[in-house]
């Protein structure tokens, strides 16, 4: 079996560094709610409640949207932490694979329950959803850019501008380099910024399903190809130049004039 934890972006270094410890933190926990598909702990009763309906609200509607129907119950419900702060949200995600399919997964997010409810359980219930279909690890740009789009329009909004500092500032990767990044590179925002941003190209062009038999497609057969089926593209090459004309005319068009931009910070700054 093996095992692949997915973390879930923050914008400043000390939530970085929370994302990097979260699991190794003890969190005092008061309460917990059971699903069909989930069973949470939080310090309240409330708390407890509200995430786990949210999560299975998530998982169905989320499953709906990217595969076309709604995922068979899991045999063993989810364990979730919640860690009530004063921040904002995050989390992560750990699976363990086997035989082509999830063999067990954990969930914990924290902040504070309205960011949780808006931000990370869509973004955590996503990773679950994307799980169960390839049976295995995804890319790790396409799992946390994808998910990404499960957010509430604050946090799109957010990475739409941390993806345009990261192409004014010439931070991002080809996509032939970007598609075979296996683990979290030192500029962790700047690589959710480019994984969210083509992942959202991807998606406006062709939709969802689309977008995940492309990645299953990529994986299996290379990526020139799949960028060839899917989308009527020669090559990642010139999916590559379509999406960068697509971002300087979509994206910095839908960017206010005055906005502020989130620097994308290295784990090194």
């Amino acid at each position: 079996m093996t095992t692949r934890p997915v973390r879930t972006a923050r914008l400043s270094r000390r939530s970085r560094y929370i994302v990097l410890v979260v699991s190794c933190v003890p969190v005092l926990l008061g309460a917990s709610h059971r699903t069909t598909n989930f069973v949470v702990e939080a310090a309240t009763p409330g708390a407890a409640k509200a995430v786990a309906d949210h999560a299975e609200l998530c998982r169905k509607e989320i499953a709906v949207l990217w595969l076309g129907k709604e995922l068979a119950a899991w045999q063993s419900p989810c364990p979730v932490k919640v860690k009530l702060t004063q921040g904002e949200a995050g989390g992560l995600t750990s699976f363990g694979f086997a035989a082509g399919r999830v063999a067990d997964q954990t969930m914990s997010v924290e902040g504070r329950l309205d960011r949780i409810l808006a931000s990370a359980i869509p973004h955590e219930v996503t990773h679950t959803v994307f799980a169960a279909y390839f049976g295995g690890p995804m890319p790790r740009w396409a799992d946390e850019g994808a998910s990404l789009l499960s957010e509430d329009a604050r946090e799109r909004r957010r990475h739409d501008q941390i993806s345009l500092d990261l192409l004014a500032r010439r931070g991002d990767l080809p996509l032939a380099k970007l598609f075979r990044v296996e683990d979290y590179p030192s500029d962790l925002m700047g690589f959710y910024g480019q994984g969210y941003s083509i992942s959202r190209f991807l998606v406006e062009m062709g939709g969802r399903p689309r977008f995940l038999q492309f990645v299953r497609d990529g994986l299996r057969g290379g990526w020139d190809p799949a960028a060839k089926t899917h989308y009527g593209l020669a090559d990642v090459r010139e999916l590559d130049r379509a999406w960068r004309s697509w971002h300087k005319v979509v994206v910095a068009r839908e960017s206010p004039g005055d906005k502020l931009i989130v620097r994308a910070q290295s784990a090194g700054e």
